[in-house]
């Protein structure tokens, strides 16, 4: 107390532990970014932010090397200013369990690729997984991945996240290609192909899987691009 009675005490502000959701998409695409902002709204998701990155492939970046770039440059930012884990999804994600599920995902390792397509494995171990749809962060771990993606050059964003941390320490992976899945596209990263989605674990049975085109992508030409079979 001070000398004229009143607490001079400074209030302890608790870190909250709610969840940041980002959606990384790109301008353009707007129509599935916003589907599925709009999707982690209903399963109650509190804190929804879409990252729109310039269109790199249109500006000559090879397709492969594209999300890495707009992770890097746009993504991370947001996750050193924030005091909270994080869950940054792809915009073709597609979810179906609450929010509290994701919290408890989020919760267990310092990365967790909680939705994936398919997995490469060497001597027993991870050696490559496919598919970073939905991918959490927790706030300790964000220093160590800064550090290293900023050494590295841009390349595929599923290579470096399998092969540039040390599986079973810094990450791991939900089971039988985990939680949630992807909706049935034009995959922009693959050439423009159509990509058929894939459910993840957690898919209520005959779960029809959302078809979306991203059609104004069509045409772009990217460094590495193959000619087009006529």
């Amino acid at each position: 107390m001070s000398a004229g009675g009143k607490d001079t005490k400074k209030k302890v502000i608790k870190k909250d532990n709610d969840l940041n959701a980002y959606i990384l998409s790109y301008k353009g695409n707007e129509a599935m970014a916003t589907r599925l902002a709009k999707q982690l709204e209903e399963k109650g998701f509190p804190h929804i932010q879409i990252v729109y990155a310039p269109d790199m492939a249109k500006e000559g970046m090879a397709r492969n090397k594209v999300v890495f770039h707009t992770f890097r440059e746009y993504v991370l930012p947001l996750l050193e200013k924030s005091n909270r884990d994080t869950i940054v999804f792809e915009d073709d994600a597609d979810i179906y369990s609450p929010y509290s599920k994701y919290k408890t995902l989020a919760k267990k390792h310092g990365m967790n690729r909680i939705a994936w397509w398919k997995m490469n494995r060497s001597k027993g171990k991870p050696d490559f997984l496919v598919g970073s749809t939905i991918v959490s962060y927790r706030k300790d771990f964000i220093p160590t991945l800064a550090e290293v993606m900023r050494k590295s050059r841009p390349q595929h964003i599923d290579g470096f996240l399998t092969k540039k941390f040390e599986w079973q320490k810094d990450w791991d992976f939900e089971p039988n290609f985990g939680f949630g899945g992807t909706t049935s596209h034009d995959s922009y990263i693959m050439g423009d192909e159509h990509r058929k989605g894939q459910t993840g674990s957690d898919a209520p049975k005959d779960y029809v899987i959302p078809v979306e085109t991203a059609g104004f992508k069509h045409g772009v030409k990217a460094e590495g691009d193959k000619p087009k079979k006529k």
